[in-house]
């Protein structure tokens, strides 16, 4: 479980990107976490603002067990989730373990909840862009999140591996071809489909169906095929 918070220009953080991107932007950070001995209120005695980057599941449960922390202003920085008691401020973005240029991390926007305090309102220093949406809206908004990044991510790894592992090829092959994706779809959207989506071609997709027959990623290429009326693949 992890404590943030902030005295005047002073944040309590433990999120090593959040807490970077602070340290860029001439704040000083404190951190709060349980290996520490002193307990989370005492620490945070003196902050007006509590930032939680902690599990999803383990917000409510954290704030219910720290009951003085409803003195502070609370952040929380889930997509999906609505917490009473706390803001949500989630930074759309995709984080690993290399820590991002300060630009990059100026470019993030942010999207925090209608009716509650907005981001410059938590961070009048930063100039990061912000939209707020309705917090009934935030499962939709963060069930897109995850199907843009993560499914991606689990298409090109699935493919990089079986180039190598199943057909002979160096999976870097694909670099050229993610990247023209990207900035294509950037680009066109819908209009940067190519090969048999593009083309209604649904002798292709039968094809393709067979040489994924007996991979679970073939019900995947199903489901997507149905998407795009009217190409619906046979199964």
């Amino acid at each position: 479980t992890q404590g943030l918070g902030r005295r005047q220009r002073q944040m309590c953080i433990r999120d090593s990107h959040m807490a970077h991107y602070l340290g860029l932007e001439g704040h000083d950070v404190v951190v709060w976490h349980r290996d520490l001995k002193i307990g989370p209120e005492e620490h945070l005695r003196d902050t007006d603002v509590i930032l939680l980057a902690i599990s999803d599941h383990a917000i409510g449960g954290f704030l219910d067990r720290h009951p003085d922390f409803g003195n502070h202003m609370v952040v929380h920085f889930s997509g999906a989730q609505i917490v009473e008691g706390a803001h949500g401020l989630h930074p759309l973005m995709t984080f690993g373990p290399e820590l991002y240029p300060q630009e990059t991390y100026r470019s993030i926007p942010f999207v925090t909840e209608s009716g509650g305090a907005g981001f410059h309102d938590i961070f009048p220093g930063l100039q990061n862009p912000s939209w707020s949406i309705d917090p009934d809206d935030k499962p939709l908004y963060h069930a897109l999140c995850v199907l843009a990044g993560n499914v991606t991510t689990i298409l090109w790894a699935k493919a990089m591996g079986d180039f190598e592992h199943r057909l002979g090829l160096p999976g870097d092959i694909l670099r050229p071809y993610l990247r023209q994706s990207a900035v294509n779809s950037l680009d066109r959207g819908m209009g940067s489909l190519t090969g048999p989506f593009a083309r209604g071609d649904r002798n292709t997709i039968d094809l393709d169906l067979e040489g994924l027959r007996g991979d679970p990623f073939r019900e995947v290429y199903v489901a997507l095929a149905k998407t795009f009326d009217p190409l619906e693949a046979n199964t």
